[in-house]
């Protein structure tokens, strides 16, 4: 099973920078963090932690409840996110909300930014039961900040549905997965390629529960949407041919299983190699056919 997270940002390099004056102390910082801030945006991750930890260095100059310093901390814990090192991540996105939660109040952007690190941190470290209590807290500042149909509520409902989804929250999953489906549908600009994520995650939760008749439309509207926008060679289409593979498979249906499969398995040896974990999971559904 592959749940696709979707991980967003509030904050941004130019915003953060652009609210404080100008001093030695905070020209370095702003180096330091924008240069960060673009080496992670780019893919980077070795640049932009190395940046990053310079910029943080700067920030404490300012003090312990600086925004600047919150707004470093949170953004070197989504590298380390993004590195595989959620351990290094969680004490830096709890700092950044602690400077966060004495600022902000009851309800900011910049709050729901640090409880959806924060949560986020923790999903990534494998602790659905901390992750879900934090991108609970963020849904709730979600809704006061934004409305309830707004995006953002969406993207915190994705998270928390996959949490959901992987605690065996059966309904609460479900519930999640519908709704951020449906805000999605509805929202003004929203591009088709918003929806995949909440398509692909509602598909497989569906297949979980044996409800393969409910997974088939939603598998199948997730993997033309990415073939339509990313192109059929994407990295992000080999999940869904996998997906609609298995739930071919498990409806009975081998060749039709076995042909998908067989596409999705080509895609991860050319973008992920041979030995990769989502390579070998893969060649080992295909093995099953047929046993």
């Amino acid at each position: 099973m592959i749940l696709k997270a979707k991980a967003w940002l509030v904050a941004t390099a130019m915003g953060a920078s652009a609210l404080f004056g100008s001093s030695a102390f905070a020209e370095d910082w702003k180096t330091h963090h924008d240069a960060g801030w673009k080496a992670y945006s780019e893919g980077q991750l070795e640049d932009a932690e190395k940046e990053l930890k310079e910029a943080l260095e700067e920030a404490k100059k300012f003090g312990e409840a600086d925004p600047r310093l919150a707004t470093t901390l949170d953004h070197l814990a989504w590298v380390y996110i993004s590195e595989g090192n959620a351990e290094a991540a969680v004490p830096h996105a709890k700092s950044a909300l602690a400077i966060r939660e004495k600022a902000a109040g009851e309800a900011s952007a910049d709050l729901l930014s640090g409880l959806n690190t924060l949560a986020s941190a923790y999903d990534a470290a494998g602790n659905s039961a901390e992750a879900k209590a934090f991108y609970t807290k963020a849904l709730a500042v979600a809704e006061k900040v934004h409305g309830a149909d707004h995006a953002r509520v969406a993207e915190v409902l994705d998270n928390l549905a996959t949490v959901d989804h992987l605690l065996g929250n059966g309904a609460e999953a479900e519930a999640s997965y519908k709704r951020a489906l449906a805000i999605r549908e509805k929202s003004p600009g929203a591009k088709a390629v918003d929806l995949e994520a909440t398509l692909h995650n509602l598909g497989l939760f569906y297949i979980d529960q044996k409800k393969y008749d409910e997974a088939e439309p939603l598998l199948k509207r997730a993997l033309a949407i990415d073939e339509k926008e990313l192109g059929a060679d994407h990295p992000e289409v080999a999940s869904n041919l996998e997906a609609l593979g298995w739930l071919k498979v498990l409806q009975e249906k081998p060749a039709e299983g076995e042909a998908l499969l067989k596409k999705a398995l080509a895609l991860y040896e050319l973008d992920l190699g041979k030995d990769h974990a989502h390579t070998k999971r893969c060649a080992e559904k295909l093995n099953q056919i047929g046993k």
